[in-house]
Parts: C-alpha cells; structure tokens; sequence
C-alpha cells in the first residue's frame, strides 16, 4: 500500500468513522515518520517528540490521541520504558474502511430537469438524457470538458 493509499483510505474510514482532531493529526504525522524511514515495519518514537510533531503541548492529550487511535485499529504500539520509546505498529484500516455510498453502487442518477441550466441552443434535439451514467464515464467526460476548456482559454 502507498502513502497515498493509506490517507485516502484513512480519509474514507474519516467518513463512516468519529476520531478527534488530535488523533487524526497524529496519524497523519505517523504516516510522515513511517515515509521517512522507507515504510519499516514499525518505528520506535519517544511521547515528547511525538507531542512535538503533533503540535501538542500534553503529554496526557497525546496519549489520549495515540489510544483512540489504538482503539481505532488504525495502529498498535508497544510500551516502551526508560531508554527505548515506544514502538509503534501501523496496521490496515479495519473492515469499514468504506462508507457506505462507495459500496451501494457504480451509478449516478441524473435529473431529467435541468431547468437551472441556461441553454443557448434554441433547437431541440429528440434525444432524451440517459436516466444515469457509470461513474467511470462521468470521470471521462469530465476530463474532456476540462481539457478542452483549458485549450480554449489557453488559445485566447
């Protein structure tokens, strides 16, 4: 899994998921040590370093963070004990990892009204919409749009 991977599925289980503002900037400050090192199965950091990268100025709220976390099944850590920090652990994101819109289905239902859009053709075609799109099309024609918008502007 890329580092990329693991914020977007964090930011999804964020989703369907509660996990305090603390908790989520450490994970995301976690992620940024375990990047750093070459993604080693695990990294040994001390609670004052760690409160540092958090920006947190107790060491009791960044336990706090570190066992929601925990609890969260977003890590594990072992305690460490004078001279060695603790040694944290990152695991997968747990099963509902997904809210539940990205289960349900691949469609988009598609309103036939579309009065609020100002249309400067005056010639009707006989044609009705399609009901819905697959997302991978609407993903298609969205970059089509864009790109030839970005090739009309850039010939101004």
């Amino acid at each position: 899994m890329t580092y990329i991977d693991r914020l977007n599925s964090f930011n999804r289980w964020l989703e369907s998921n509660a996990l305090p503002g603390n908790a989520q900037l450490m994970y995301f400050r976690l992620l940024n040590v375990f990047n750093r090192a070459g993604w080693p199965e695990s990294v040994q950091i001390d609670n004052r370093r760690l409160m540092t990268l958090a920006d947190m100025r107790s060491e009791k709220t960044a336990i706090l963070a570190r066992d929601k976390l925990a609890s969260a099944g977003l890590l594990h850590y072992e305690k460490g004990r004078k001279g060695r920090p603790n040694r944290y652990f990152l695991t997968d994101l747990p099963c509902n990892a997904y809210s539940r819109n990205d289960s349900i289905n691949g469609s988009i239902s598609v309103s036939t009204n579309d009065r609020h859009i100002k249309n400067n053709n005056k010639t009707k075609n006989n044609l009705s919409p399609p009901k819905s799109y697959d997302i991978k099309e609407l993903m298609a024609r969205y970059v089509c749009l864009s790109t030839s918008e970005d090739q009309s502007i850039s010939r101004l």
